[in-house]
């Protein structure tokens, strides 16, 4: 079966960061990412220094994380698994980011999740409970529209071009169990979970963080870790 995560890096304000990374891991292997960070978790816990910041933390993160040397190797180890990282970075150009914009444009990310054959799509994508909020939201793929995009290849040459991007609409969970029942449509659920229980959260936050170091900060040392598993997107804000 396979499984969605979602998950973001930078912020929603115009004087935070450049940029606003969301980023979408899908997989099969939930097992050995579960595996994976549990592994790091021993290893923060064989020192003071590091077993105080994971205390702190309580759960694995990409910022301020304590081991360099550590972190290459969880995220060498997820590369080697079986896992599909989408992302989409925006260039803010200092203006807010307001959370109605990041719904309308999580379309671009979820068209990923409905190329995949029948049995291999995901019934529901699960997000931290920071990402639209504590409750479950339901999207619908109503419209398309045509937009200019920016593509980043892992070759690290950016080349502009223009697609037909999916359109989904927040709609209410009545409505999506109707258009559950159309086999025709196109809808997705967005499960929040607390990812201090949820070990893969903490894997797409390790990915997540490396892909916006490469953009906000041209760190490329992670991201060069991931980055033959990676397929993104860099937009404008206007």
């Amino acid at each position: 079966m396979e499984f969605a995560y979602l998950d973001e890096s930078g912020d929603l304000g115009a004087r935070g960061s450049k940029k606003l990374v969301l980023c979408l891991v899908c997989t099969s292997e939930r097992k050995k990412i579960n595996k994976i960070i549990r592994k790091t978790k021993q290893r923060l816990l064989e020192k003071k220094k590091t077993t105080d910041w994971l205390n702190r933390k309580a759960e694995i993160k990409f910022y301020s994380f304590p081991d360099k040397p550590l972190l290459i190797r969880t995220l060498e180890a997820l590369a080697k698994i079986d896992l599909k990282i989408y992302y989409l970075c925006f260039h803010k150009n200092s203006i807010n980011f307001d959370k109605k914009l990041k719904q309308n444009i999580l379309g671009q990310l979820f068209w990923h999740i409905f190329q995949k054959p029948s049995k291999e799509k995901p019934e529901s994508v699960i997000s931290d409970l920071d990402f639209l909020g504590k409750k479950p939201s339901y999207f619908a793929l109503l419209d398309y529209k045509q937009g200019e995009i920016e593509l980043q290849g892992t070759d690290g040459i950016k080349r502009k071009g223009v697609r037909d991007e999916a359109v989904f609409t927040e709609i209410k969970k009545e409505e999506y169990e109707q258009f559950k029942q159309d086999k025709g449509s196109l809808v997705i659920k967005i499960e929040p979970k607390n990812s201090r229980l949820t070990e893969e959260l903490q894997a797409v936050d390790l990915i997540c963080g490396a892909i916006y170091q490469y953009f906000e900060n041209n760190n490329s040392l992670y991201f060069n870790i991931i980055k033959e598993k990676a397929k993104g997107i860099e937009l404008q804000k206007k």
